[in-house]
C-alpha cells in the first residue's frame, strides 16, 4: 500500500513543481503536441487531469472523505504542496490563467526493482510558455546556487534541477514539457515521440471518446502491464490471482468523481474478441438482477458475485479463454478426476442443477486467522434435484475409498428449528474448477443444502455458523447498512463485488507483505471510516461497463460484537426479557414484542420458535406463573383493552384474554401474598377504577377500593412492612395506600404533583414509599402518615428516577436521568456523580446487580443507538457503548457460561445477543 500512495504523492509534489512554469517571453504556436505522444507505451497506468485549478480546490476544501485523508500522516507532504501550489495561483493572476487550461497526464511506471516513479507530461501553447518555464526555474534558489544544469540527449537538451536531496530532470520536445524525477523517464518519452506511440493505438483512441467532460479525473489502465507495477506489494502465493488481473482486458478507463462520502469511478473496459482476456468470457451475458445478498450471512466482509444469464455460454466462453491461455489442459485433467465419481462430464451435472448466480465470500476475518470463515455459495434450480445429482457423486466417492456416506456427514440441529446435514466434500477446488482464479480463495471442504442455495466452506464450524446465521435471517440483504450502501449500485449486472472495509481489515495482514500491511495497521482508525466498496461489471454495446463505488462514513463504526443476532420483522417494542424454560430449566429463553405487535419467543441460539399476533402493544411486564400448578409455566401481560395469559406454545390459556370493562391506564401488577400460585391481578383502568382479579380473570370478591380522583398510569405496587401487607398506587396528585381489600391503610395527605416515575419502596432512616415530583424533588411517605422532601436538584418535567442501593450500604440511593444526564445521589440527597452523554437518555435508567458489591446502570440513547453500562461510581464499564436502542436485560442464558448476556434491540430490526464479562 505504501508503493501506492507514494506515486499519489508524487502526482501532486510534481505537479506542484512544474505549475511553477509560468513567466512570458517569446509566443509561437506549437502543432500536433497531443501529451499521449510522449507517454511510454509500456505505461500501466495513466492518470489525466484535465483541470488541475479545480482538483487542487476539491483537494484543498472542506470535504469530508479529503479531510479524512489529511489525517493520514504519510499524506501531509502531499496536502502541504496543494497548499503551496495553490498560494501560487492566489498570489499571480497570470500563472492561474496559463495553468488554469492546462490537462497534466501523469504516466506511472515501474523503476527498479520495488519502486514506482511518475513522468508528468503537458502541452504547452507556444514558446512563450517554454521560455517562461525556463525562466523560472533558473530564477529559483537551487538554481542561483549553481545547483541547474543541462545536458544534450537525442539533439534535446534536459535539464537538471537539484532541490535538497532530490533531483528534479525536465525537457521540452515538439511543444510537449516532460518532468520526472528519474531522468530515464524524461530520456525514454523523448524516444518515444519519435515512433509509434499511443496515439497510434486504435482502442484507446476509442476509449478516449467514453471519456465524460464533467470527472475531476480519468484512469487509463493498460491490464497485461499493470501487475509488474503493484507485484511488489503481495506475497508471491498471491501473484497467480494479481496476474489474472493482467489478462482481465486490454485497456479499463474510468471517470472518477469526488463527492461529499462518496468516489465514483464509471467507464469501458475494451477487450478485443481475438485476444485471451477473461473479459471475454462474459460476452452475450445479458446483465440481471441479483439476489444472492439473501443468502449471504450478514457477517460478510467481501463477496464475488456472479450473476449468468446463460451458463452454457459462460462455459463455451471460459473453455476457450483457458485454450488461449494454455490452461485449458490442466483443468480438463482435474475435471476428468473428479468424472470418476460423478460418472458424466461434472461440467455439464453442474449446468443440469446449477440457476444463476455463483458467490465467494469470506465472512469474519479475525486478526489472528484472516484467512478462515470462506465460503461457495451456488444458486440451484432446486434442492431435491440438486440432492439427487450431487449425492450419488458423493457415495461413489466413499465405496472408492471404502467408506460410506454415513461416515462422511454429521447433523447440525439449531434447538429443533431447523437441522442440517453437513457431507464432507472431498473436492476443495471445485471453486476454481467451476468458475476460475477469481474464485480460487475459498476451499469446498464441507457441503450443506439451504433453501435453494448450495454452501461450501472451508471448515465444519464455519459452516454451523453461516448456517445459524441464515436460520436467523442475519443475512446481507437485511443488513440496514449495506441496504442504505446498495441504493447507489446498479440493479443489474454480470459480475459483482463488496468489500467491507472494517469487517475485512485484517485481509491487509494475509495478502500484503510486511510494508504495505503496517501502513494499513498504523491508519486503521481512517481506513475504517471508509465503510464499503463496490464493483459491477456489465457488458454493454459490446464493450464492458464498470461501476465503482465508494462510501466513506466520518462517523466509525464497530461491528457489533454479539454471540448471535436475530432478524425480526419490525423493530424492538419492549424491554426484552429473560424467561425459564420448563422443559429445560437450565437454559433460559427471551421473550420479547415487536413493533407489528408480534409476541415472540427466542431460544438461547436465537431461533423464534413462534410469534403471536397481538392486538397492541404490552404496557406491562411479562410474567411467568404455574396457572394450573403443575410446574408448567405461562405469561402474563396486558394490552390497554385485554388481560392475557399465554403458554409456553403461544396459545391462549383457559378464557383469557380477558375484556376491560374500560381501556387500562396502566400495565397490570402480579401479586402472589404467600407464594403459593393463588394469583391476584391488578390493573387500574381510565374510568378511575382499580381491578382486582383472580388468576381465571374473575374479579375478587371483596376488593372494595373506591377509585382514585385521576388515572393511575404507574403499576400498583405491594409492600410487606412489619408483616403487614400494603397495596399503593398515585394518580397525579395523591398517593394511595391500602390493604389487601382496598380500604385505606395510611392516610396520606400531602399532595404534590407526581412525576410519571414509579413509586418504590426505599429504606432511608426507616421504611418508606419514594417517588419524585415533577421538578425532581423526591418525597418520601412514611408508613406512620408523615412526609418528607429530600432535595437534590432541579430536573425537567419528563425526567427518569430509579431507587436501588448503588454503593451496597444497606440505603438506598437515588438515580435520575434528565435530557443527556445522569445522576446519582445518596438517600440524603447528596451527589454520587453526574455522567454526561452525548444523546438524549431515552428511557428509565435500569438498575443490575452482578454481585454484591459490584452494582450497574444501563443507559440507553435511542437516537445515537447505543447503549451503556455504568459503574456504581459514573464511570463506564468496559467494553460500552455497544449497539441497541432499547432498555436491555442482563442475566444468563445458561448457568453454565462464564459470562453474562445482555440481551437488546437494535434499529435494523435485530435482536442481539452480548456477552458481558
Amino acid at each position: 500500500m505504501r508503493k501506492l500512495i507514494i506515486p499519489i504523492l508524487l502526482i501532486f509534489v510534481l505537479i506542484a513543481a512544474a505549475a511553477f512554469f509560468l513567466m512570458e517571453e517569446q509566443s509561437k504556436s506549437y502543432d500536433n503536441n497531443s501529451s499521449f505522444r510522449a507517454i511510454p507505451v509500456k505505461t500501466p497506468l495513466i492518470v489525466e487531469i484535465p483541470e488541475l485549478d479545480a482538483l487542487l480546490d476539491k483537494m484543498d476544501s472542506q470535504n469530508p472523505l479529503v479531510a479524512e485523508l489529511q489525517q493520514v500522516s504519510e499524506l501531509e507532504t502531499f496536502f502541504a504542496d496543494v497548499k503551496v501550489l495553490k498560494s501560487q495561483f492566489e498570489s499571480s493572476a497570470p500563472f492561474r490563467k496559463v495553468l488554469a487550461d492546462k490537462s497534466v497526464l501523469v504516466a506511472f511506471n515501474a523503476e527498479g526493482k520495488n519502486n514506482v516513479g511518475c513522468l508528468f507530461v503537458a502541452s504547452l501553447n507556444d514558446r512563450k510558455e517554454k521560455a517562461t518555464i525556463l525562466n523560472y526555474f533558473n530564477n529559483l534558489p537551487a538554481a542561483q546556487n549553481g545547483k541547474i544544469s543541462s545536458r544534450e540527449y537525442d539533439e534535446e537538451e534536459i535539464y537538471q534541477l537539484k532541490n535538497g536531496g532530490t533531483t528534479f530532470s525536465f525537457a521540452f520536445k515538439d511543444g510537449v514539457m516532460l518532468f520526472s524525477r528519474y531522468a530515464l523517464f524524461v530520456e525514454e518519452a523523448i524516444r518515444q515521440m519519435t515512433v509509434e506511440n499511443l496515439t497510434n493505438n486504435q482502442q484507446l483512441q476509442d476509449l478516449y471518446a467514453t471519456v465524460s467532460s464533467n470527472s475531476d479525473f480519468n484512469l487509463y489502465i493498460q491490464h497485461d502491464r499493470f501487475p509488474g507495477l503493484v507485484s511488489g506489494l503481495v506475497p508471491r502465493d498471491f501473484r497467480k490471482q494479481l496476474n489474472l488481473f493482467g489478462s482481465f482486458s486490454d485497456w479499463t478507463e474510468l471517470d472518477v468523481n469526488i463527492k461529499n462520502t462518496n468516489l465514483l469511478l464509471n467507464g469501458f473496459s475494451f477487450s478485443n474478441p481475438n485476444n485471451h482476456n477473461y473479459l471475454s468470457v462474459f460476452r452475450g451475458q445479458k446483465p440481471i438482477r441479483t439476489d444472492i445478498t439473501k443468502a449471504l450471512s450478514a457477517n460478510t466482509s467481501l463477496f464475488i458475485n456472479l450473476a449468468l444469464d446463460d451458463l452454457s455460454t459462460f462455459y463455451s466462453n471460459y473453455e476457450e479463454y483457458l485454450k488461449k491461455q494454455g490452461l485449458f489442459y490442466a483443468r480438463e485433467t482435474q475435471l476428468k478426476k473428479l468424472e470418476r465419481y460423478s460418472k458424466v462430464p461434472f461440467q455439464t451435472l453442474f449446468t443440469e442443477i446449477a440457476k444463476n448466480e455463483f458467490a465467494l465470500a469470506f465472512g469474519t476475518v479475525t486478526q489472528n486467522d484472516p484467512a478462515n470463515n470462506r465460503f461457495f455459495i451456488a444458486e440451484v434450480k432446486g434442492q431435491s434435484l440438486a440432492r439427487e445429482k450431487l449425492l450419488p457423486v458423493l457415495e461413489n466417492y466413499a465405496k472408492a475409498n471404502k467408506t460410506s456416506l454415513q461416515e462422511m456427514q454429521s447433523q447440525y440441529e439449531i434447538q429443533n428449528a431447523s437441522s442440517f446435514t453437513i457431507y464432507e466434500f472431498p473436492f476443495a477446488n471445485l471453486p476454481e474448477l467451476l468458475f476460475g482464479e477469481v474464485f480460487s480463495g475459498t476451499e469446498s471442504r464441507f457441503l450443506s443444502f439451504y433453501d435453494n442455495y448450495l454452501i461450501f466452506a472451508d471448515n465444519s464450524a464455519a459452516l454451523k455458523h453461516y448456517l445459524h446465521n441464515l436460520v436467523l435471517s442475519e443475512t446481507l440483504q437485511n443488513d440496514i447498512q449495506f441496504q442504505k450502501f446498495s441504493e447507489q449500485l446498479a440493479s443489474r449486472s454480470t459480475l459483482n463485488s463488496y468489500l467491507n472495509f472494517s469487517k475485512a481489515f485484517y485481509l491487509g495482514n494475509y495478502y500484503l507483505n510486511e510494508k504495505p500491511a503496517q501502513l494499513l495497521n498504523t491508519n486503521e482508525q481512517s481506513i475504517r471510516k471508509f465503510h464499503a466498496l463496490s464493483w459491477q461489471l456489465s457488458e454493454n454495446s459490446g464493450q464492458f461497463l464498470n461501476n465503482l463505488y465508494l462510501k466513506y462514513d466520518p462517523v466509525l463504526k464497530e461491528e457489533p460484537q454479539t454471540v448471535w443476532q436475530s432478524k425480526l420483522d419490525s423493530t424492538v417494542a419492549i424491554k426484552p426479557q429473560l424467561v425459564t424454560n420448563h422443559n429445560d430449566q437450565a437454559n433460559k429463553e427471551v421473550i420479547i414484542q415487536d413493533n407489528k405487535h408480534q409476541l415472540c419467543l427466542i431460544n438461547k441460539e436465537g431461533v423464534s420458535l413462534w410469534k403471536v399476533q397481538l392486538p397492541g402493544k404490552i404496557m406491562s411486564e411479562i410474567y411467568q406463573i404455574d396457572y394450573y400448578k403443575n410446574g408448567k409455566l405461562q405469561y402474563l401481560f396486558n394490552t390497554k383493552d385485554k388481560l392475557h395469559i399465554i403458554d409456553r406454545e403461544g396459545n391462549n390459556v383457559a378464557r383469557y384474554p380477558i375484556n376491560f370493562r374500560s381501556p387500562a391506564s396502566n400495565g397490570v401488577a402480579l401479586f402472589d401474598y404467600d407464594n403459593n400460585r393463588n394469583y391476584r391481578f391488578f390493573i387500574a383502568c381510565e374510568n378511575k377504577q382499580v381491578y382486582a382479579y383472580n388468576h381465571e380473570g374473575k374479579l375478587v370478591k371483596g376488593w372494595g377500593f373506591t377509585g382514585t380522583d385521576g388515572p393511575v398510569t404507574t403499576p400498583v405496587k405491594h409492600f410487606r412492612v412489619g408483616g403487614k401487607d400494603y397495596l399503593v398506587c398515585a394518580d397525579q396528585y395523591k398517593t394511595y395506600i391500602l390493604d389487601r381489600r382496598g380500604n385505606t391503610r395510611v392516610k396520606t395527605s400531602n399532595n404534590f404533583e407526581h412525576s410519571a416515575n414509579d413509586l418504590y419502596l426505599i429504606q432511608a432512616r426507616q421504611a418508606a414509599i419514594a417517588t419524585t415530583d415533577i421538578n425532581g424533588q423526591v418525597h418520601l411517605e412514611y408508613f406512620d402518615g408523615t412526609h418528607e422532601v429530600i432535595k437534590t436538584q432541579k430536573f425537567g418535567k419528563n425526567h427518569f428516577f430509579e431507587a436501588a442501593d448503588l454503593n451496597a450500604d444497606g440505603k438506598t440511593d437515588f438515580i435520575f436521568a434528565d435530557d443527556n444526564e445522569l445522576w446519582a445521589f445518596n438517600h440524603q440527597g447528596k451527589k454520587i456523580f453526574e455522567r454526561e452523554f452525548n444523546s438524549k437518555i431515552s428511557s428509565k435508567p435500569n438498575y443490575y446487580t452482578f454481585a454484591n458489591d459490584d452494582r450497574k446502570i444501563g443507559v440507553v440513547c435511542r437516537a445515537e443507538n447505543r447503549v451503556y453500562l455504568v459503574n456504581a461510581d459514573g464511570s463506564l464499564y468496559d467494553g460500552f457503548p455497544l449497539h441497541g436502542n432499547t432498555d436491555f436485560t442482563i442475566g444468563y442464558f445458561n448457568r453454565g457460561n462464564s459470562y453474562f448476556n445482555l440481551v437488546v434491540g437494535n434499529e435494523d430490526n435485530s435482536f442481539y445477543n452480548y456477552q458481558v464479562e
